[in-house]
């Protein structure tokens, strides 16, 4: 799984990006939060840079389209979750949580 911030080129605007490799089946038929879509050129879940900037919460909106991508590639690709996470040090982020229960 990779995550992180693209600033554009080839007629894409500057975007946030989320990808797995090797995909698992039917990660491109699904949906992510924080307003990302799927590219099949790329092979990738993008989000706007603008519109994560624009947004009432800019952190949190990245951090749903990151963690939910993450979520859906660890659930469709059968990912052992529980010896894979930790939580997040003061507390726990619910953004990973299962893909099924969040993105239906």
């Amino acid at each position: 799984m990779s995550v992180g911030f693209w600033p554009g080129g080839g007629g894409y605007d500057a975007s946030f990006y989320a990808y797995a490799s090797p995909e698992p089946p039917g990660f491109a038929e699904r949906q992510v939060r924080g307003g990302g879509r799927y590219d099949p050129q790329l092979k990738e879940f993008l989000v706007p840079y603008e519109a994560v900037r624009r947004s009432d919460e800019p952190a949190e909106t990245l951090l749903s389209f990151f963690g939910s991508a993450y979520a859906l590639a660890a659930d469709l690709g059968e990912w052992d979750r529980e010896a894979l996470e930790r939580a997040a040090p003061g507390g726990t982020w619910t953004g990973t949580e299962s893909a099924g229960a969040s993105l239906s």
